[in-house]
């Protein structure tokens, strides 16, 4: 039987890279292999200050048509007020200026283009669309107010709940603009997909009518078709720790290096046999905070640009250990990164620097591959990464045992299923 033709709107697509552009690629993929006609929604990429990585648009299949709307990007204006030294002026036009975001001013140029895939394509059944940006998800009214095309929100990203704006100084007014908006687009939505159970509960908690409403649970996951035939490292005569991504906000790992550097005090590791590797979008002065002076970190810890995703895996299979980091505080439970899929699928051993009782510590632990600790409770961090470190230099890290099984639940093949059984119910 024929599936319906969809509407797969999502900010973030190939080729601008990262983890979003990536779940809507691999969406889109499979849903057109399970036998969906496909339309892509994205931004036009020409102008975006956003990395690229042009190898991912080689993944789309044949039939799946993209189609790209201008976007004004707000970013080149705040990189010169930034350069300028008026952070608080960029945080003022952000929070107060743009509702939900800079990314509204994509708004009206993707309306005008709907306008020509429905009258190229009037067989479009449902829409998906991916959130964040929340501002995409306006779109989702617009298309059944003007067309009566039922949409499905994608929460990759909480939106008035986001642990981002919670953990910061988010104006009151703004935020009650936010949910305002947000309860009126979820109260017309068809469906909902969540990223994880707890995100879920937290929706269902601030809404519970959304409980009464067609969803699914559907995380990120990996793509066994990005590791062949890429094949883990041979064992180095240097530790290598490595972390895919970007450091931001309240995510300055001063943890790591205060621990780190009193190891190497210590003799617990040699510095000439350690060495970090920080792969992605990154200031090197952000990151290594008050040591970026330090003249073993600075010897140590290497800092590289962003790479394509293909180079990216690559990178992750040649080292000895992963790092994930996420600092504790309010609702940051429930943040669950891209990566840590792919640090999964690697079978690496990870430093898990994360709340203990969040859901990224809880996919580790069950699937064997990772050591958890606090960002506050440094002894925890310090036992784990010599942990690690001893192992290595003992040549028993392969006593870690790795559960496969559990890990193969998140393959993107799996993923793309669930989201095409929700398209189906969520259809009249």
């Amino acid at each position: 039987m024929r599936k319906p033709d969809l509407l797969y709107i999502s900010y973030f697509f190939p080729p601008l890279g990262g983890v979003a552009s990536i779940r809507g690629l691999k969406n889109v993929k499979y849903l057109a292999e399970l036998g969906h006609h496909v339309d892509v929604l994205s931004v036009q990429p020409k102008w975006m200050r956003h990395p690229k990585d042009f190898a991912l648009q080689k993944e789309l299949p044949g039939s799946v048509k993209v189609w790209r709307a201008f976007c004004p990007d707000a970013n080149w204006l705040f990189k010169l007020l930034w350069g300028l030294k008026l952070g608080k002026v960029v945080e003022f036009i952000r929070h107060r200026l743009f509702s939900p975001g800079p990314e509204a001013l994509w708004l009206p140029f993707a309306k005008m283009k709907l306008k020509r895939i429905l009258k190229q394509n009037p067989n479009i059944k449902v829409a998906v669309i991916s959130s964040g940006p929340p501002a995409a998800l306006f779109l989702g009214l617009w298309l059944q107010e003007k067309h009566q095309i039922p949409f499905i929100c994608d929460f990759r990203d909480e939106w008035t709940n986001n642990p981002e704006l919670l953990n910061i100084d988010f104006p009151a007014k703004a935020k009650k603009r936010d949910q305002a908006n947000e309860l009126r687009i979820l109260s017309a939505a068809s469906g909902v997909s969540y990223l994880t159970h707890l995100m879920r509960d937290n929706f269902f908690r601030l809404y519970p009518f959304l409980a009464e409403k067609p969803s699914a649970v559907i995380p990120n996951g990996f793509d066994d078709s990005d590791f062949d035939p890429i094949a883990p490292s041979p064992d180095s005569d240097v530790f290598r720790l490595v972390y895919s991504g970007s450091f931001y906000d309240r995510r300055q790992p001063d943890p790591l290096w205060q621990v780190l550097l009193k190891s190497i005090e210590e003799k617990r590791i040699n510095p000439a046999k350690f060495r970090v590797d920080i792969i992605g979008k990154n200031t090197p002065a952000f990151v290594l905070g008050k040591y970026s002076r330090h003249p073993v970190l600075t010897r140590i810890v290497n800092f590289h640009p962003f790479v394509p995703h293909r180079e990216n895996i690559a990178q992750i299979m040649q080292a000895t250990a992963l790092l994930l980091y996420i600092p504790s505080g309010e609702n940051t439970e429930s943040i669950l990164t891209g990566k840590i899929f792919d640090y999964l699928r690697s079978g690496k051993p990870i430093l898990a620097i994360v709340p203990p009782r969040g859901l990224a510590a809880k996919l580790v632990t069950e699937a064997g591959t990772g050591l958890v600790a606090d960002h506050l409770d440094a002894p925890a961090i310090a036992a784990n990464l010599n942990e690690l470190y001893q192992k290595w230099e003992s040549g028993k890290l392969d006593e870690i045992q790795v559960d496969t099984e559990y890990i193969s639940q998140f393959s993107r093949q799996k993923l793309a299923q669930a989201m095409s059984k929700l398209i189906e119910e969520t259809l009249p």
